[in-house]
């Protein structure tokens, strides 16, 4: 095993919710050099399915704005299944989830567009770690 995945057993594995295959793409890689494990999803219906099936996560990063359900009912979702999931929006308009999110706490905003450096602060801020 090499040491980013010996890493990425340290650090766990995170839901990351993108309709965007190209920023789902970059994210899903700024999250492993990170040193996490990821598990990508397109949509909410497939994140949801990823809990269901019992995959275990330290935190989801989850686009507000997705075409199957809104980011703060899916991140009421998730913790319905998962209670007190860390989850982290990613959004270029955090008024909009203001609007919308009134779930518990545990959560970050990340705004779009953002960089490796910014995903990787609000990772450690979520989950009370150093930034990678």
């Amino acid at each position: 095993m090499s040491a980013s995945e010996h890493e990425a057993d340290r650090r766990g594995k995170i839901l990351l919710v993108e309709d965007d295959p190209m920023i789902r793409a970059l994210s899903a890689e700024w999250v492993e050099e990170a040193g996490f494990e990821v598990r990508e999803a397109g949509e909410a219906a497939e994140a949801i399915a990823c809990l269901e099936a019992g995959d275990t996560f330290v935190a989801a990063v989850l686009d507000v704005t997705l075409p199957d359900m809104d980011g703060a009912s899916l991140a009421a979702r998730l913790r319905e299944i998962r209670p007190g999931l860390p989850v982290l929006f990613a959004t270029g308009n955090p008024g909009l989830l203001d609007e919308v999110w009134r779930g518990e706490g545990g959560t970050e905003i990340l705004r779009k567009p953002y960089s490796t450096r910014d995903l990787n602060q609000s990772l450690a801020a979520l989950l009370g770690g150093p930034s990678a």
